[in-house]
């Protein structure tokens, strides 16, 4: 998958306006991707400038509805989310607000942000490392 760069404008946690060449989202559940995009306790937000991780944030959503996360995600200018598993109906919604969607992904978030940055993430696509994580993923990813 070949990452589209594009500039948008951006705050940072301190206010400031700056110049961020991409924003991700990932559904966080510890420090792996959510398995499921709509019961994700938080969303990790990313600031992409050039192919490095400027700014990191999470953002609380537990007890959200999807309506009230989706009109997040647009409002914080999300371009890119990587998520686990979204049902078809909010895969369409997502898809149509004008964000890249990046669905199915398992395992731990930041090594998926990093294969992403590789270009090298694709969809359905199990992350993983350590021992006990490639336990949980033989037989995937051949």
């Amino acid at each position: 998958m070949e990452c589209v760069w594009k500039t948008v404008a951006g705050t940072n946690i301190r206010g400031d306006v700056v110049e961020v060449s991409m924003r991700i989202a990932i559904p966080i559940f510890g420090k792996r991707i959510s398995p499921r995009f709509d019961f994700a306790p938080n969303f990790g937000l990313f600031d992409i400038e050039g192919k490095r991780i400027a700014e990191t944030r999470t953002v609380p959503c537990d007890g959200w509805g999807v309506t009230e996360r989706i009109s997040t995600l647009k409002s914080l200018k999300v371009d890119i989310l990587i998520c686990g598993g979204v049902p078809n109906y909010l895969l369409c919604i997502l898809m149509s607000s004008g964000m890249q969607i990046i669905p199915w992904v398992t395992g731990n978030a930041e090594e998926a942000l990093s294969l992403f940055l590789q270009n090298r993430l694709q969809q359905g696509m199990a992350v993983c490392s350590g021992r006990r994580e490639k336990r949980r993923c033989r037989g995937q990813n051949r």
